[in-house]
């Protein structure tokens, strides 16, 4: 049993990992980061670990008030992973290594993981638990926001499921732009996928995957804890 802590670009989440569970997932800001951690320890008596996977700023007090809690271990290009690394690159995300590292469990199987967050990315692990890479685009917000603080007009909108294809008003139309742009991007990477890779297992996961599931019909499932059992993962070969 570890806590797990996930320092997102827009969220840090915290939550108590076994082998067997996610216990408490939460999501905090860095004021009441410390709080939290106290609450957890409070609640689980028995923890003494954490893991850290981290893409996001975070103060670095915080970082050191929660060494003084619990013993931190912290993923980095250096962490021992369990799937070999065929990355040309030592820049390889932590987010992008504990996601890989959460889909292990389907070792035997050609696996794309799509993680639908600031970022979309897509990373592909082969039946031979090897990591080949994949790809990053663009989140949905960042192509809202880009709409609108790169034009004059037009408006900063939220993300909202189910949109038709044709807008008939310019909220609508950005709305229909973009939404159902990700999801005819995310269809046709997977299609490319499938091509090569007939027996393909796609785990959709990240803030952003009900929506785009819901907006393409239940075609794919999401996964909402992909991150957190991969740090638990990386933490066991590493502590």
């Amino acid at each position: 049993m570890i806590l797990a802590v996930d320092i997102g670009n827009t969220a840090i989440k915290l939550a108590v990992v076994d082998d067997v569970s996610v216990y408490d997932l939460i999501r905090t800001s860095q004021e009441e980061f410390i709080n939290h951690v106290k609450s957890f320890c409070s609640s689980y008596p028995d923890l003494t670990d954490a893991c850290i996977c981290q893409v996001g700023s975070i103060d670095i007090k915080l970082l050191d008030s929660l060494e003084r809690l619990l013993n931190v271990t912290y993923i980095t290009k250096d962490s021992k992973l369990p799937f070999s690394n065929n990355y040309q690159s030592d820049s390889l995300g932590n987010d992008r290594m504990a996601l890989v590292a959460g889909a292990v469990k389907n070792k035997g199987q050609n696996t794309l993981i799509i993680d639908a967050g600031t970022c979309v990315t897509y990373d592909f692990i082969d039946d031979t638990n090897t990591y080949h890479g994949g790809a990053i685009s663009p989140g949905l917000r960042l192509r809202f926001e880009s709409l609108h603080n790169f034009t004059k007009n037009l408006p900063l909108l939220q993300p909202e499921p189910n949109q038709q294809l044709i807008g008939n008003t310019t909220s609508t139309s950005i709305q229909s732009g973009v939404v159902n742009g990700l999801t005819f991007e995310i269809k046709g990477m997977v299609k490319k996928y499938k091509k090569q890779h007939p027996d393909l297992n796609v785990i959709i996961t990240g803030g952003d995957a009900d929506l785009l599931v819901k907006q393409m019909k239940n075609r794919f499932f999401a996964t909402p804890f992909l991150m957190l059992y991969g740090i638990h993962n990386i933490y066991k070969i590493n502590s």
